[in-house]
C-alpha cells in the first residue's frame, strides 16, 4: 500500500486500491485516477467545517479560503474567520496572577474527591503537560493550605451567613465507625427559612483516626460547645442524637437507630429465628466460597427453570437488616436450591422454615419501609408518630393472622412490645406532638383528646413569646410533588397509614373564646382544623407559603417542622470519603481532613461551590 501523503485521508478509510469510505458519513467513493480531489470534493460540499481543517498546510490556506467562497457561498461556514496564523495567548503568560490561582484552587478542590496520590500520578501530571505545559503542579502542602485556609475561610463565611437566615435551627449528631478503628463524627444543622425554604449544613465534622478512638467520649461531648461558628442558645429548637452519640444511660433521638434496636432486640430474643438464619448463611457461605457451586446454581436458574438468575445477599455485620435481607434472598431462590441439594450435598431448609422465612419477610417489611422514610433528609419528626401508629396496627395484625407459626407469631409480639417501650415519649413529648399538629397531611389524626389539649395550649404559649412573621411571602399555587395517589401502592407502611387517615375522624370543635385576648389566636386554630387534611404526597411548607392567611403561625411552623426524623448524615459521607482517611495514613492530619470533610459535606448539600 502506497504512503498517503494528503491530510485528506483523516477523513477517509482505503477500503482498495480505487475505493474510499468516508469515515463521516460513510459512503464510497471511486478513485479511478488514484487522486484525492474527488475525496477534497465531497468534504468541501458534504462536510464544510472539515473541509476547513485541512487548511492545517500553510500553502493551501487561500486556496481553501477561495475554494469555500466560490463553491457555497451562502453556507454558514462561508462566513467563517480563519485566523489559523494566530493562536490564543497563554494565560500563564500574562503578569496577572489570579488566573494561576484559579487553577489552583480548582485543583485543590479536586482533592475533596481524590487522593493527593491522584495528582501525583504519572496519568495525571501528563495530562496536565499536554493541556498547559506551563503549569506546574505543587507538593501535597500547597494544596492542602489552599483548601485548609483559604477555601475553609470562605466556607466558615458562607456557613454563618447561611444560619444566620434561620430563625431556628434543629442539630443532629451522628457517629460511624469503620472496621479499622476509623471514623466520622459529624454535626449538621437543617432549618427553613423565611421563604419556606429548607436548608441544610455542615457544621462541624472530625475525622477519627486510631490515635483519636480513645478519646472518642469527649469528642462526643465538646462537639456542641466547641462550634467554630457561634450559635445563639434560643436559636437551637432540639438535639438529635444518634445511637453512638446518644448521652450515656440514653436512648438514641434518631427514630431510624430507635427502629432498628426494637428489631435488633426482637432478633437476638428469638432463638429460633437466630437459628435459621444461621442455616441461611452457611447457604450463602457455600456458594460464595465456591465458584463451581455458584455456576451450577446460576445453570439451574437459566437452564432448568427457565428463570433470570438471582443472587444470594450475604451477611453484612454493618447492616441492621442484613440478616433479614440474606434470608429473603434464600428464599426467592427456593426452587433452585432445592434442585441443587438433590445432587449435592447442602445444609437442609425443611417445609415448614421456608414458610417462616416468607412469614418474617412479611413482618419486616413495613419496618424496612419505615427506616427508609425516615432516613430520607426531607422527613421531619411530623412523620414519626403517624409511622409508628401504622407499624402498631401491622404488627398487632401480624401477631393474630401468624398465630399458627410460634417463631414469628413470638417475633413480631416482642418487636411490638419494644416499638411501645421505645417510642412511648412520641406521645408526650411536645416537640413530636406539634410538628404532627402542624403538619396539614396529619393534623389531630393521631391524637387523644389530652394530646389535642397540650398541642393547643403549647400554640398559645408559643405565640405569646414570638412576634409577629411580617415577611410572609404572597400566595402561590399548591404544587402536588411526587404524587403516586393515582398508581397502585406498593408500600405496606404507607397502605396501613392511607387506611388510618381515611377511617379517622378530625376534631372541629367550636373555639372556646372566654379567654378574650386569645380569641384570635383560637378562632385561627380552629379554621385550620376544619380546613381538610391535603395529601401525603404533597409538600406541607409549600401548603403553608401558600395560605398566608396563618402567618401569625408562621414562626412556630418553622421551627417545629426544622427537627428532621433522624440523624444519618456520617455514613454516606463515610463511604464516599474513604481517601482521605488513606491520606491520613500517608500523613494528612486529623485536623486538615476534618476540614475537608467538612467542605465536602457542604458542597454536597448546596451542590454547588463556595464562591
Amino acid at each position: 500500500m502506497s504512503k498517503k501523503k494528503s491530510n485528506v485521508w483523516q477523513y477517509f478509510y482505503k477500503t482498495s486500491g480505487t475505493v474510499a469510505t468516508c469515515l463521516l458519513c460513510n459512503r464510497n467513493y471511486s478513485r479511478r485516477g488514484r487522486g484525492t480531489t474527488c475525496l477534497r470534493n465531497h468534504l468541501k460540499s458534504k462536510h464544510p467545517p472539515e473541509f476547513l481543517s485541512l487548511s492545517g498546510d500553510i500553502k493551501y490556506l487561500d486556496l481553501v479560503k477561495s475554494e469555500i467562497s466560490i463553491g457555497s457561498p451562502q453556507h454558514p461556514t462561508a462566513q467563517l474567520e480563519l485566523n489559523l496564523h494566530e493562536t490564543d495567548s497563554d494565560p500563564l503568560d500574562t503578569e496577572d496572577i489570579s488566573y494561576s490561582k484559579r487553577c489552583d484552587e480548582k485543583l485543590a478542590l479536586m482533592l475533596l474527591n481524590h487522593s493527593f496520590e491522584f495528582i501525583e500520578g504519572p496519568g495525571f501530571v501528563n495530562f496536565i503537560r499536554t493541556l498547559q505545559p506551563r503549569y506546574t503542579i505543587q507538593p501535597r502542602s500547597y494544596y492542602e493550605k489552599i483548601l485548609c485556609e483559604d477555601i475553609q475561610r470562605k466556607m466558615h463565611q458562607h456557613l454563618k451567613q447561611q444560619v444566620d437566615l434561620l430563625d431556628a435551627i434543629s442539630l443532629s449528631t451522628s457517629l460511624w465507625r469503620g472496621d479499622k478503628g476509623e471514623g466520622l463524627l459529624s454535626l449538621s444543622c437543617s432549618g427553613i427559612s423565611r421563604d419556606f425554604q429548607t436548608h441544610r449544613l455542615m457544621l462541624k465534622c472530625e475525622a477519627l483516626n486510631y490515635e483519636s478512638t480513645s478519646k472518642l467520649a469527649c469528642c462526643i461531648r465538646d462537639l456542641v460547645p466547641s462550634l467554630a461558628i457561634e450559635v445563639p442558645k434560643e436559636k437551637i429548637h432540639c438535639v438529635i442524637r444518634d445511637e453512638m452519640t446518644a448521652l450515656p444511660g440514653s436512648l438514641p433521638d434518631c427514630s431510624v437507630h430507635r427502629l432498628q434496636m426494637c428489631v435488633r432486640f426482637a432478633l437476638q430474643s428469638n432463638e429460633l429465628l437466630q437459628n435459621l438464619s444461621s442455616k441461611c448463611k452457611q447457604i450463602v457461605d457455600h456458594f460464595a466460597s465456591s465458584k463451581m457451586a455458584n455456576d451450577h446454581l446460576k445453570f439451574i436458574q437459566e437452564i432448568r427453570l427457565t428463570r433470570d438468575p438471582c443472587t444470594l445477599t450475604p451477611y453484612d455485620p454493618c447492616q441492621w437488616n442484613s440478616a433479614f435481607q440474606m434470608m429473603s434472598s434464600v428464599f426467592r431462590m427456593k426452587d433452585a436450591l432445592s434442585l441443587y441439594c438433590e445432587e449435592y450435598s447442602l445444609v437442609q431448609i425443611y417445609p415448614d422454615e421456608w414458610i417462616e422465612i416468607d412469614l418474617c419477610s412479611k413482618v419486616m417489611q413495613p419496618c424496612e419501609e419505615t427506616i427508609k422514610i425516615w432516613s430520607n433528609p426531607s422527613t421531619t419528626t411530623s412523620s414519626v408518630i403517624p409511622l409508628v401508629a401504622a407499624l402498631r396496627d401491622s404488627l398487632r395484625t401480624d401477631v393474630h393472622n401468624f398465630v399458627s407459626s410460634v417463631t414469628i407469631c413470638s417475633f413480631a409480639r416482642k418487636l411490638l412490645e419494644e416499638l411501645e417501650m421505645k417510642f412511648a415519649h412520641i406521645t408526650s413529648d411536645i416537640n413530636f406532638l406539634m410538628a404532627t399538629y402542624l403538619d396539614p397531611r396529619y393534623k389531630q389524626a393521631f391524637f387523644t383528646e389530652r394530646e389535642e389539649q397540650l398541642v393547643a395550649n403549647e400554640v398559645l404559649l408559643q405565640l405569646a413569646g414570638v412576634p409577629e412573621d411580617c415577611n410572609g411571602q404572597p400566595p402561590l399555587k399548591i404544587i402536588k410533588v411526587s404524587s403516586t395517589s393515582s398508581q397502585k401502592n406498593e408500600s405496606k407502611i404507607d397502605s396501613i397509614l392511607d387506611s388510618i387517615l381515611t377511617t379517622g375522624t378530625t376534631n372541629t370543635q367550636q373555639p372556646n373564646t372566654s379567654m378574650g385576648s386569645q380569641s384570635q389566636i383560637k378562632n385561627l386554630l380552629y379554621l385550620y382544623n376544619s380546613e381538610p387534611r391535603i395529601d401525603r404526597n404533597m409538600d406541607p411548607l409549600i401548603w403553608w407559603r401558600s395560605n398566608i392567611k396563618y402567618i401569625s403561625l408562621y414562626g412556630i411552623v418553622r421551627k417545629f417542622l426544622s427537627a428532621p426524623a433522624a440523624s444519618v448524615v456520617s455514613e454516606g459521607l463515610f463511604r464516599k470519603s474513604t481517601h482521605l482517611y488513606f491520606d491520613m495514613q500517608a500523613g494528612l492530619s486529623p485536623e486538615s481532613a476534618s476540614k475537608m470533610l467538612l467542605m465536602k459535606a457542604n458542597f454536597s448539600f448546596s451542590n454547588s461551590e463556595i464562591n
